[in-house]
């Protein structure tokens, strides 16, 4: 008995908790982003329904004025249906397919609409009432209330209390049985009941879609983050880069690649735990000095940084490319006998037409490197020769024990 008991108290509470949007609710408190995004969208959906359902309300309105019944409350209900159905068809068109979309604008075309839709449609009925016949047109209305517009609980009250009060009026005007009024309390429940159900499952749904596609987007992040410096790595840098080509404007684009000099004997010599905080450092050193001229710095490799440059000319290029050296020179990261250095490869500058050409500028840059480390590294190359400064600090490469 216990059992059952618990059984029907639960099955009571998820009735109210989808009567009341309670699953709405807690999404709120748990996730505001997911509820935000949850109501742009159904206000959105609602919006294109009234496009699409507007422009069948004023062919339904014109059809009614003209072979409908001619009196002058169903002639109203045509009037009202038709400038209603046109007017809202184009704002709501207007707010839905513009590029900065004002939900509540939209909220409020949705709002306006189905409340002279219902004026309408009663109207409609109202005057087939009077002449005798059976309201056709509430039936109508019924069935779009039914399919067409999603709501919540307190929204769905108002059609709920059309639903059941104007067949109450139509009963006892033709002094119907108890049956009728008993029928039509058990569609207005059921009506209730359904529109809570669909905002229920639309809720959960696009909800559970949000957080997916947050879940996705954050899992493409971290595939695109080193996860020792926290840079991009090579696939997170060839994605920027790829956003950059299909960016509209011409841009030139120049490469600087990094490679800290000897760094495999680093690694034997002082583990991979030290080698880690040697990468971190050298990491922090390039973002200190480049950080007002790029955001995109990448750990290419193993001990290799690439920096992507935008619209900055040669010589700029360079001596930034020197500031990186000498940044690292001097942090003075002890090394064998000496210190931590590193060699940099800078390419010319070219204009970005596609992807090909970073994959171009990047083996430019590849080549400076390998010119900067046959010139005992610790310089740079650029244009096919080395650059070394006069005070520079050998590289290490031979070591004491």
């Amino acid at each position: 008995m216990e059992k059952l008991k618990t059984f029907i108290a639960g099955k009571i509470e998820n009735i109210k908790a989808v009567l009341t949007g309670r699953y709405e609710k807690d999404a709120q408190e748990e996730d505001p982003n997911a509820y935000r995004a949850l109501q742009n969208y159904i206000v959105r959906k609602n919006a294109g329904r009234v496009v699409v359902f507007a422009a069948f309300s004023l062919i339904a309105g014109i059809l009614e004025l003209i072979f409908g019944v001619d009196a002058a409350v169903t002639r109203t209900g045509s009037v009202v249906l038709i400038a209603g159905s046109a007017v809202f068809c184009w704002l709501c068109a207007k707010t839905v397919f513009s590029r900065e979309s004002d939900h509540a604008l939209m909220r409020l075309f949705t709002i306006l609409f189905w409340l002279v839709f219902t004026a309408g449609f009663l109207c409609v009925s109202a005057g087939e009432q009077i002449e005798g016949r059976f309201p056709y047109s509430f039936l109508i209305f019924v069935a779009a209330v039914f399919s067409v517009p999603v709501v919540n609980f307190y929204e769905s009250l108002f059609f709920a209390a059309v639903l059941f009060i104007y067949p109450a009026v139509y009963g006892s005007l033709n002094e119907k049985e108890v049956m009728f009024y008993i029928s039509a309390a058990a569609v207005t429940v059921s009506y209730l009941w359904i529109a809570a159900v669909v905002r229920c499952c639309y809720a959960n749904i696009r909800i559970g879609e949000y957080r997916l596609e947050n879940i996705e987007e954050r899992c493409t992040q971290i595939a695109r983050k080193d996860t020792l410096t926290g840079l991009l790595n090579k696939a997170g840098l060839s994605a920027k880069f790829s956003e950059l080509s299909e960016a509209k404007g011409e841009k030139k684009i120049s490469v600087i690649l990094i490679d800290i000099d000897n760094f495999r004997a680093y690694n034997h010599m002082y583990g991979y735990d030290a080698s880690d905080s040697c990468l971190y450092r050298v990491c922090n050193c390039l973002k200190i000095v480049a950080k007002q001229y790029t955001q995109l710095i990448s750990r290419f490799g193993g001990d290799d940084f690439v920096l992507i440059l935008e619209n900055m000319d040669e010589i700029e290029t360079v001596k930034l490319a020197e500031q990186l050296r000498q940044s690292v020179e001097q942090m003075a990261q002890p090394f064998g006998n000496g210190i931590v250095t590193v060699s940099v490869g800078v390419s010319g500058s070219a204009t970005l037409k596609s992807k090909n050409t970073y994959s171009e500028l990047l083996n430019e840059a590849d080549d400076q490197l390998i010119i900067a480390k046959g010139s005992g590294r610790n310089c740079i190359g650029f244009k096919g020769r080395p650059f070394i400064h006069e005070g520079r600090v050998p590289a290490s490469g031979i070591f004491s024990k």
